[in-house]
């Protein structure tokens, strides 16, 4: 594919159009994507990052007879690690139908799955209510500081909060090649996902604090995986939820065009020896109520 001219004002003034002007997408992309890989979620994304997870959940320490709620939940396997440790049928909350039904399948027996957004869920609980509260890479699609302070509010005393999730800069490298593939076709920019990460653990530790919350353990990290084409990257990136409702950044119309250019850029730039590395960045945070 022949390389095009770089617009950067007329990508600025996209962005600008589509942050203030245009209707936000976001929630509503997310959700779609969520519900189209269920099926395939635990084989790419769950299972590749168990160990990370058992270890967030591992840091609550003794949670024996707890009364436990993991938010953003998922396929439902932080929910169930709770309901093991704890010995009490747990709550799982996701947005995702489609996740949740897969939820429901694998852990009816042990679990309780609710659909709803994570924030709205939260406000109806009332004072006092849970032991222990998870949310598990899925705290950044919603607003951070509303929920770690809703949890707060839920979490009876001495109660503990854990949180793992992917950084801001989690793929860092994948969010660069896509910025150089808009600045070519700022045009083709059909939606711009809003989402809020955050940036590192002492931007977790921050939120923890303000909220109410002791710090008993903070810790980030990473987790890798080759690919041998930016093609193969595209796919794992749709298949885990990485790339959630950013393959709607564009209309069915140009994506092969968009995916085309963006994958050259990818392997222009980091394919070596054959293979590309993809990493995760990730922090995560366990707190008690003070």
């Amino acid at each position: 594919m022949t390389k095009q001219t770089r617009k950067p004002i007329r990508y600025l003034l996209r962005l600008l159009r589509l942050a203030f002007i245009d209707q936000n997408q976001t929630a509503k992309l997310t959700q779609q994507s969520y519900n189209q890989i269920s099926c395939g979620y635990d084989e790419s994304w769950t299972n590749h990052m168990r160990q990370q997870t058992n270890e967030m959940i591992n840091q609550l320490g003794e949670i024996d007879s707890k009364k436990c709620l993991d938010l953003t939940c998922g396929t439902g396997y932080a929910t169930n690690l709770l309901c093991d440790l704890s010995g009490r049928k747990t709550t799982g909350v996701d947005i995702s139908k489609g996740m949740l039904n897969v939820a429901r399948e694998n852990y009816k027996d042990t679990c309780f799955f609710v659909e709803d957004d994570i924030l709205n869920f939260l406000r109806k609980q009332p004072n006092d209510s849970f032991d222990v509260i998870t949310c598990c890479w899925g705290l950044g699609y919603s607003k951070p500081f509303a929920v770690i302070r809703e949890i707060k509010r839920v979490l009876c005393a001495g109660g503990k909060i854990g949180i793992i999730d992917n950084s801001l800069f989690s793929l860092r490298e994948i969010i660069f090649c896509s910025f150089l593939t808009f600045l070519e076709y700022p045009s083709k920019l059909e939606n711009l996902m809003k989402v809020n990460f955050l940036s590192s653990k002492s931007h977790l530790n921050i939120l923890l604090k303000l909220a109410g919350f002791k710090t008993t353990m903070l810790y980030k990290g990473e987790k890798s995986y080759c690919a041998t084409s930016a093609r193969a990257v595209i796919d794992r990136l749709h298949s885990t939820g990485a790339a959630a409702g950013f393959e709607h950044s564009t209309n069915t119309q140009n994506r092969e065009l968009i995916d085309s250019r963006f994958a050259e850029i990818l392997e222009n730039k980091y394919l070596k020896n054959d293979s590309i590395n993809i990493t995760h960045r990730f922090i995560a945070g366990v707190g008690v109520k003070r």
